[in-house]
């Protein structure tokens, strides 16, 4: 530091001040310096009106031309000068250091140590009376000084007002300087960052910060700046505070849903780590979602606009499906309306978790057929659709056929003339008489430890689901088929339930959605067959009510029975007999009071009623709201007694050879090797049953006289009703080979 040149300068007649233009590194050094040679330090920022203003430096003009009059040899430094009048800019600089270049101290030394205006030097040198004597530089002046503006609205947790700042340059700050003030400096010779609103706070206290404003709004940037302060800038700390630094995927919907600043700050949160984050729709959405009021609609739809061939489909299905897991009705609700925009898409994009999705899957199969991913996107659905194949009893071909056609029919919300045609043949026939009666079944029913549950209106269409349920809860399944009685009304078909002395309990809900208005649905307003999602959802709520009984030992048994079926088709069917009856119809006109003379040859006379077998119904009756019974048609007729028990230990199954030769004239014949003995054994192939002979403890013998030709046949084996095992037949030519079609010939 030229702190020789100081001294020539305190003893000199040098009657103006002396500028010492100073840097960076050599600030604290001068002060230090200045301090020894005995001057006195007076900063600029005491000439500061208020704590954001700038300083009057006709106030500090007027404060040197005091001290020079009125003391004899005071000496001392202004501090802050330099720096002030750097961030005012080149021209006020220019004029304030011309003005104290010449001005007139008086007694007083003044040494002006200046920081920051490097740049004004060239200028003042171009008087040649400013010399040495006046005028000092170090370290050529070289200063890296750079200020942050914060307006004081922004909440910014730094230096408060331009006089505080001043205050921190003349104690020798280096570096950036960040400070809350409203003082303009737009013509600063230093570099300055404006930070005018919190979105700009946050993004100076947490560098490397990518996220776009509009991620925000102020209100949340300004509560995330205020987090910051509190947290040393760490945005990690931030995150950590609202418990958001482990497994962000879990909790998605409590964490995203509504739009306080917690929600926003979870948004924030996956956006600054959504490179780590595991689910790929989730990270798929983020990237294209800046605003956080589209987020969760996003989320919700985003899927709509990704082909189901798509190779990343599969994924982002299953993963957006885990998102949306705990996503109220209504927001679903509106998703289902904007998938609509291709229907040929929107099937795909359906889930089986909301009562609104499973009636927009059965609304879009009634219109547009089967798809064949069904399973994944409606298991239940597809359970219930699968062709059930009726065991022991004569009837067992016929319910088998027509309870498939039956259920393709209700749900594709059509009818089909041949179908029609066997409904009639039935009416005529009433095969159904055949079946013992529910009553005769459960007489012989042993009640100790058996739980009945009545589930009104519960017909053998459901019994492929039932099954299907009950395997997967690994419950022992086993069914009668009975008929009830003629009319098929409650009222007739109820003492079954009055008779039974143990455990039991009645559930209206599947009758209440078929002909209720409290099920909620009517064929008027809407023809389709919505009402099957709700009536599968019983089913399935039905089947854990009872493996929760059995898994709690509460029964042994616990048998699921009905009054009677129901029937979709004759709604469908809109028929109405010719008669106006001297009673008021039953059940949507599906039976009434017996009046003669009548000529209808579907109609059955029972218990003084008149019941209708085919689809028909009398007049006088109030429409059905979407299934009726009360009439002799199969569905309504054909009812299930369906025993469920925990099953004992886990069978066996195995093919003794794992090929067969087939012949084109007897078929074949396979064995099976159980490693447990079982009543009844069968094997449904093709939806048909075959009845295993018994060999010994642990073999059986299956004629299969319909596979005709060599190739691999898919098998469930049965034992009673019970699901046991899958086996593979491979069946070959005389030749040996597993494809010879020619060798069947012969």
């Amino acid at each position: 530091m030229q702190i020789d040149m100081i001294k020539k300068y305190l003893t000199s007649s040098v009657n103006t001040p002396y500028f010492l233009f100073i840097s960076d590194g050599q600030y604290a050094t001068a002060k230090n310096e200045l301090s020894a040679l005995g001057l006195d330090f007076t900063p600029i920022s005491r000439f500061c009106t208020n704590d954001d203003k700038i300083p009057d430096i006709d106030e500090l003009l007027t404060f040197i031309q005091g001290v020079g009059a009125n003391s004899n040899g005071k000496k001392f430094v202004i501090t802050g000068l330099g720096e002030f009048l750097a961030l005012r800019g080149s021209d006020e600089a220019t004029r304030t250091l011309s003005r104290l270049k010449d001005y007139n101290v008086g007694n007083a030394k003044v040494v002006l140590l200046l920081r920051g205006l490097s740049l004004m030097i060239a200028g003042l040198q171009t008087d040649p009376r400013f010399d040495s004597r006046r005028l000092g530089i170090v370290d050529q002046a070289e200063c890296d000084l750079s200020f942050t503006l914060a307006a004081p609205f922004v909440g910014l947790s730094t230096l408060c007002g331009f006089k505080a700042m001043l205050a921190e340059l003349e104690d020798g700050r280096c570096g950036n300087v960040v400070v809350n003030t409203s003082v303009k400096l737009d013509k600063a010779l230093f570099t300055i960052h404006q930070i005018s609103n919190a979105y700009e706070g946050v993004k100076f206290l947490t560098k490397g910060f990518t996220l776009a404003r509009c991620c925000g709004n102020d209100e949340h940037w300004a509560e995330l700046l205020i987090e910051l302060n509190q947290s040393n800038c760490s945005l990690e700390k931030v995150f950590e505070k609202h418990d958001f630094c482990n497994n962000l995927e879990s909790d998605f919907y409590t964490r995203i849903a509504g739009s306080d600043y917690r929600n926003w700050l979870y948004f924030i949160c996956l956006k600054s780590n959504v490179g780590v984050l595991q689910n790929g729709y989730l990270r798929f959405v983020l990237e294209k979602t800046n605003l956080f009021e589209e987020f969760t609609r996003n989320i919700l739809n985003t899927i709509i606009d990704v082909s189901h061939m798509d190779k990343r489909f599969l994924s982002f299905y299953s993963e957006r499906k885990a998102l949306v897991d705990k996503f109220p009705e209504s927001d679903i609700a509106d998703f289902v309306v904007n998938n609509r925009q291709t229907m040929s898409e929107s099937i795909y994009k359906l889930t089986d978790r909301t009562s609104v999705e499973r009636e927009e899957i059965i609304a879009w199969i009634s219109r547009n057929g089967i798809v064949s991913v069904l399973d994944r996107i409606y298991p239940v659905l597809a359970a219930y659709l699968k062709k059930y194949v009726f065991k022991g009893s004569e009837l067992s071909d016929l319910l088998t056929e027509y309870f498939e056609a039956y259920k393709r029919q209700k749900l594709f919300n059509k009818l089909e003339p041949e179908f029609l045609n066997k409904v009639d043949t039935l009416a005529l026939s009433r095969e159904f008489n055949r079946l013992p009666t529910r009553n005769e079944i459960l007489d012989s029913a042993d009640n100790n430890d058996t739980f009945l549950y009545w589930l009104d209106a519960l017909g053998v269409e459901y019994l492929a689901l039932i099954e299907d349920l009950a395997q997967k809860r690994g419950l022992s399944f086993k069914v009668k088929i009975a008929r009830a009685k003629l009319p098929t009304i409650t009222a007739i078909n109820r003492d079954f339930f009055d008779a039974w002395h143990g455990l039991k309990e009645k559930n209206n809900e599947l009758d209440d959605i078929k002909h209720s208005d409290s099920g909620g649905f009517n064929f008027t307003n809407n023809e389709l067959p919505i009402h099957l999602a709700k009536e599968l959802n019983i089913i399935t709520t039905l089947i854990e009510k009872a493996a929760t009984k059995l898994t709690l030992r509460h029964c042994k048994h616990f048998l699921i029975v009905s009054d009677h079926g129901a029937s979709r088709l004759a709604v469908l069917r809109r028929k109405e007999e010719k008669y106006d009856t001297d009673t008021t119809g039953k059940h949507s006109g599906r039976c009434c009071k017996l009046f003669q003379p009548y000529e209808l040859p579907f109609a059955a006379e029972e218990n003084g009623y008149l019941i209708l077998a085919d689809y028909g119904r009398f007049k006088g009756s109030r429409a059905a709201n979407v299934e009726v019974h009360g009439g002799a048609s199969l569905e309504e007729v054909v009812v299930p007694v369906i025993e469920l028990s925990l099953k004992a230990e886990s069978v066996t199954v195995k093919l003794v050879d794992e090929t067969v030769t087939v012949d084109f004239r007897t078929g074949t014949e396979i064995k099976l090797f159980l490693n447990s003995p079982m009543q009844d054994v069968s094997v449904i192939l093709n939806g048909k049953s075959y009845l295993a002979t018994k060999m010994d403890i642990n073999h059986y013998s299956v004629k299969l006289p319909d596979i005709k030709r060599a190739g691999g046949y898919q098998a469930d084996v049965y034992a009673g009703d019970n699901l046991i095992g899958n086996i593979m037949i491979k069946a070959q030519g005389k030749s040996g080979k597993i494809n010879d079609a020619f060798d069947d010939l012969f």
